[in-house]
């Protein structure tokens, strides 16, 4: 298959890698110094079990205008959530008034994504997505760390023959790239699952700059993480989503045995990068403030955390 991917980080990257040594063609939109490296040096991908280093195409999104939208078969957006309204805009130029348009693929934070897509694009080309049990990010420009298996689920927003038929194409596209695939005809509440440990993690382990293991196997810190996911699952209940608290003791455990990791937001402060905080936070604020509720545990760590980094 032909892949564009928007977005050079640690996700994109991995998959980009993981496609390629599959044997599929891939090019990468990215921006700054990561894109300067990509254009001049080979990428660099670290993994325990999978190790890349190859020349790769990158353009930037301007560029990748001058190109065809029929000469891919799929978009894989990797960004930061923060940036999809604008892709979108972009996305929708590039496709102006033409007849075959490739599948977009978000792989992104949160679970406002696909709604902000599908106002500027044909829903029926929206494919969401998610992945867990991964971590990856940026060492320096073009070279990556990744560890995990990149589980990924993916769902149609508004199925039809047409896409159902490209989704189980892509799975098995995935599954020979050894990215574990598997598709879900409830993507909404897998969405909501994965916004549980985002909750869970980022803006706790941005705010006191831990990996998730020393958060996560701290004996009172746990237990706030906990409280930060229940509400999660709480919030979910105002987008008539049920998340059985078994869901959640099964994601508190995911997160808990998995390889400790920097979460994305740690990352990004680390970096002096934009926080997804509205995505990943304040969308569980809301959503419980219009059930007449509060969230308490993801109010105060948000909240901290926004005023300490912002104050810089």
């Amino acid at each position: 298959m032909r892949f564009l991917i928007l977005g050079a980080g640690g996700i994109g990257s991995y998959f980009g890698a993981r496609l390629i040594n599959a044997g599929h063609d891939v090019i990468f939109v990215a921006r700054g110094k990561q894109l300067e490296a990509l254009q001049q040096k080979k990428l660099k991908l670290q993994h325990p079990e999978f190790c890349f280093f190859k020349r790769v195409v990158s353009y930037n999104i301007d560029e990748i205008k001058k190109i065809q939208a029929h000469n891919f078969d799929a978009v894989l957006i990797a960004t930061k959530s923060t940036s999809t309204l604008s892709l979108a805009n972009d996305l929708k130029e590039w496709f102006a008034n033409k007849k075959q348009i490739p599948y977009i693929i978000s792989l992104q934070n949160g679970v406002d994504n696909e709604e902000i897509l599908s106002t500027h694009l044909d829903k029926t080309h929206i494919i969401a997505g998610l992945t867990r049990k991964i971590g990856a990010h940026i060492v320096s420009p073009a070279v990556i760390s990744a560890t995990g298996t990149a589980e990924t689920i993916l769902g149609a927003i508004e199925l039809t023959k047409s896409n159902e038929s490209f989704l189980n194409r892509l799975k098995e596209v995935f599954n020979d790239a050894k990215i574990p695939t598997q598709i879900s005809n409830n993507i909404k509440l897998e969405l909501w699952k994965k916004l549980i440990i985002n909750n869970g993690v980022n803006a706790i382990c941005a705010l006191l700059k831990e990996e998730t293991k020393t958060i996560t196997q701290h004996d009172k810190l746990s237990k706030i993480v906990y409280g930060l996911m229940k509400e999660t699952a709480v919030a979910a209940l105002n987008q008539n989503i049920k998340i059985s608290n078994e869901d959640v003791d099964e994601m508190f455990e995911l997160i808990k045995k998995f390889d400790s990791i920097k979460p994305s937001m740690l990352v990004d402060v680390e970096n002096n990068r934009e926080l997804e905080l509205d995505e990943i936070c304040t969308v569980v604020i809301k959503n419980c403030e219009a059930l007449g509720l509060d969230a308490p545990y993801t109010r105060t760590i948000s909240s901290i955390l926004e005023y300490l980094y912002y104050k810089k």
